[in-house]
């Protein structure tokens, strides 16, 4: 799939919308066997109430003008998985999720900050959050939502221009996800399967994987350069220990010798992520 990288970054707007699981979407497990690496749907449209019925018609629509327009986004933690659910007016999208090693902004080309060490990029063509020349937010929740579950970490505005929406998906791990459309309101819904992390190695300055994820996030958007270098990140700290800048040494690619005493080592636990420290041996 080539798709041009075109963008208008979704702004944050002051209070979340609900981010406590998606009570109206069907609780459907995903697939412990599907691990695709891309999917796409068209969506069929949904079926409409006949105005002699009696039956209550569709739902307002947010936008006047044809398309699908971006109403809500909802994550939730469910047993095994987690979700996260982007609700439209107007009809389904036409989506593409495919698993990426970054995600890029669209048009800007720059990395999209993210949380974890798997990530989904996923599409809308044909939709938009935004109606009209006016630009009337038809979306009007936050740019980025950060739940950081076991598995679901992040989910950041990617672009929205010319009918094409796009959002970066942070993932703790590459495992199974899973995704399809519902009706009635119109869904496109993402699985995600939780995958077992193990012990986390660090002990300072996090010693969990949730706040490690926190931690890498704020990291990737310019917090906390330091982080970056072992050297550094030994350094830090000493000086937390000590309270006085001791002489570093370094004795290998990821020891490091403080003052005459404590022998540190440190790791970096993913990729695109902040080293921590493992262990420190008193000399």
């Amino acid at each position: 799939m080539s798709i041009l990288m075109r963008c208008t970054v979704l702004a944050a707007v002051a209070g979340l919308i609900g981010l406590v699981g998606c009570g109206t979407v069907p609780a459907t497990s995903p697939g412990a066997a599907q691990s695709p690496t891309q999917v796409t749907g068209t969506p069929t449209p949904a079926a409409t109430s006949p105005s002699n019925t009696g039956t209550p018609g569709p739902a307002p629509r947010a936008c006047a003008q044809p398309g699908s327009y971006l109403t809500a986004i909802r994550v939730g933690e469910h047993a095994g998985y987690d979700r996260v659910v982007f609700q439209f007016s107007g009809g389904l999208p036409v989506y593409d999720v495919d698993r990426v090693g970054t995600v890029y902004a669209d048009p800007k080309g720059t990395p999209v900050p993210l949380a974890g060490q798997s990530f989904l990029w996923a599409v809308f063509r044909g939709a938009s959050a935004v109606c009209g020349p006016a630009v009337t937010k038809t979306y009007r929740g936050p740019s980025t939502l950060t739940p950081f579950y076991p598995e679901l970490l992040v989910v950041s505005a990617a672009g929205d221009f010319e009918g094409y929406l796009s959002f970066g998906i942070g993932l703790a791990a590459r495992g199974g996800y899973h995704v399809f459309a519902l009706t009635d309101p119109d869904r496109v819904v993402i699985d995600v399967s939780h995958v077992a992390l193990g012990t986390f190695p660090g002990i300072w300055p996090v010693a969990s994987w949730p706040r490690y994820w926190a931690l890498q996030y704020s990291w990737n958007t310019g917090h906390q350069p330091w982080l970056a270098t072992p050297a550094m990140v030994v350094q830090a700290w000493a000086r937390d220990r000590w309270h006085v800048a001791l002489p570093v040494r370094q004795v290998n690619a990821n020891t490091f010798q403080v003052g005459r005493l404590d022998i540190v080592t440190v790791t970096r636990p993913v990729t695109h992520g902040p080293w921590v420290i493992t262990t420190v041996t008193a000399g």
